[in-house]
């Protein structure tokens, strides 16, 4: 397990540095901070309650992840951190989310995600192909048992932790990797064992 979460730690660091670049282009050239993120493998009903209440309303941006290594992977973001990134996108002072604003956290959503799944692919050398990207602004409990419970996991859930800050706002959020079946854990066997057999040479 601690050479898993150091793999899924290295893959944070590396897909959280591009999306940090990609974000502050489109944030006009605000510079963000980068909190390093931190990794946590969790069971389904474990992430279910990691992530917030079950009433707490979030943003959710969701792709499917298909090829050699399948499954889910979301982008969910608490509601005052969506305005707030809403608000810097647009230049404007939000209340709420607008279908503009949903536009826009969707495209950031889809660097987020497209960022890590990059990672992803290059560390494990696996064909990754993700799904367009759809976005749900509803309560935590509904968008885990309508979007993510179909899923299919049955063993382990990944949580990354991604923080960012500007000198206007904190933003947070939870990228989490969703493996449908045991590819996962396939692809890593295959690369950690080809790791330990470099190190011994």
């Amino acid at each position: 397990m601690d050479a898993r979460l150091d793999f899924l730690q290295e893959l944070g660091n590396i897909g959280a540095s591009h999306a940090t670049t990609a974000l502050s282009h489109m944030l006009s050239g605000k510079r963000l901070k980068l909190i390093v993120p931190k990794a946590r493998v969790l069971s389904f009903s474990e992430a279910a309650q990691f992530i917030n209440s079950s009433e707490d309303i979030v943003t959710c941006i969701y792709m499917q992840v298909l090829e050699e290594l399948k499954g889910h992977i979301v982008f969910i973001l608490p509601i005052e951190s969506s305005i707030n990134l809403a608000s810097l996108l647009l230049a404007e002072n939000l209340t709420g989310l607008s279908e503009l604003a949903e536009s826009a956290l969707l495209e950031v959503g889809n660097i987020m995600l497209g960022s890590y799944l990059t990672a992803l692919s290059f560390l494990m050398k696996v064909r990754i192909n993700p799904t367009v990207p759809v976005i749900a602004v509803d309560m935590v409990g509904a968008i885990w048992q309508s979007i993510l419970a179909n899923a299919n996991v049955v063993d382990s859930v990944t949580v990354i932790d991604t923080h960012f800050s500007t000198t206007y706002t904190q933003l947070k959020g939870h990228i989490i990797f969703l493996p449908s079946d045991n590819s996962f854990e396939k692809a890593f066997s295959k690369l950690y064992q080809g790791l330990v057999l470099e190190d011994v040479e």
